[in-house]
């Protein structure tokens, strides 16, 4: 099979056994009925193998033609999406893409910036499936998902977004109310709010990137709150110090309702990804959601941690502690680019 009058007749096969018919397949096609049998009937010769049984009221596949069509409507997805990649510079993705992401990442990152991306792409529909738990892309339909973590061998492809910037920040009226607190011993003289992971119960682990290292704090936290994004919220309302991924705190922070502080210790905290089924050409939409995360990821994610900008890599973490509000990935990679 090497000339495009076989790839032809095997759209035809194909659409035949989606369609049920060989009128049906003909309307979808822009043929006639006995011109798609026709075609078949020449794919069956050029593979000597029969492939449907026909009669005046049935149309079946043998066992040879289902497991043909398992593997010819995989070769022509592929093919769509070559052509599609193909042309992703001259033309607008469209139709509907489905992303998976954390709730707290949907609501403080995404969402207020999806303005922009349906302004960039205005043909593309977009379905959030925003969930606190790691959902099945193959088992339920979804083009890509946004991930943190350090991920497991999986049949999925990872493409690195970069770091969280771990950064302190606190309301401009706490800070008038309460001072300043300029090193870390000072943090002990205020009012902090902290996350807890809901699962364990446990309180995350405040980290700080300093000239000697990375320094881990336990706070002692005047308010607990399982929920990245309810912490976020306290700390607007004047409650109290934070520590939170900068890109969440981001929209807030752009706004004046929270003000980063003692910036010489902001922190790099675990890395974030774009992951997606394993394809060997990727979708225009997913191309295109992909750079504009990306993109996003970059301007919402600063400051960037000195650190790690000095030695152009980010410092290793000491335990699994996470980002407040974020559920470690448990799905992966098998290919990184």
């Amino acid at each position: 099979m090497t000339n495009m009058e076989d790839f032809s007749a095997i759209s035809s096969f194909v659409r035949v056994v989606e369609a049920h018919s060989f009128a049906a397949a003909a309307v979808q096609l822009g043929m006639t009925p006995s011109g798609v049998s026709r075609a078949v009937s020449r794919l069956e010769e050029r593979i000597g193998v029969r492939l449907l049984f026909r009669s005046t009221r049935a149309l079946r596949l043998t066992d040879d033609g289902e497991a043909f069509y398992q593997r010819c409507k995989v070769i022509l997805a592929d093919l769509g999406e070559a052509v599609e990649a193909l042309n992703y510079a001259r033309t607008k993705p469209s139709g509907k893409l489905r992303v998976a992401v954390n709730v707290s990442i949907g609501r403080a990152a995404l969402i207020p910036n999806l303005a922009e991306f349906e302004a960039k792409y205005p043909d593309i529909r977009l379905e959030l499936s925003m969930s606190d738990r790691n959902i099945g892309l193959i088992e339920e339909g979804i083009d890509c998902a946004i991930r943190m973590g350090e991920l497991e061998d999986s049949n999925l492809i990872a493409r690195k977004l970069g770091y969280f910037s771990n950064v302190l920040c606190a309301a401009p009226v706490y800070l008038e109310r309460h001072g300043t607190p300029v090193t870390i011993d000072d943090l002990k003289q205020h009012r902090c709010i902290n996350y807890v992971y809901p699962t364990s119960g446990r309180p995350y682990q405040w980290q700080f990137d300093t000239p000697n290292g990375r320094v881990a704090l336990d706070v002692e936290a005047h308010l607990l709150i399982n929920d990245g994004e309810s912490v976020i919220q306290a700390a607007m309302a004047g409650l109290g110090i934070i520590q939170t991924p900068h890109w969440l705190a981001a929209s807030a922070i752009g706004y004046g309702k929270l003000k980063v502080i003692m910036e010489d210790t902001i922190s790099t905290g675990s890395p974030v990804w774009l992951v997606y089924p394993q394809k060997r050409h990727l979708s225009a939409r997913v191309q295109a959601f992909l750079e504009w995360v990306h993109e996003l990821f970059e301007r919402t994610n600063l400051p960037a941690c000195k650190l790690a900008c000095k030695l152009g890599t980010a410092p290793p973490l000491k335990d699994a502690a996470q980002a407040p509000g974020i559920n470690r990935s448990k799905a992966a990679t098998s290919a990184m680019r």
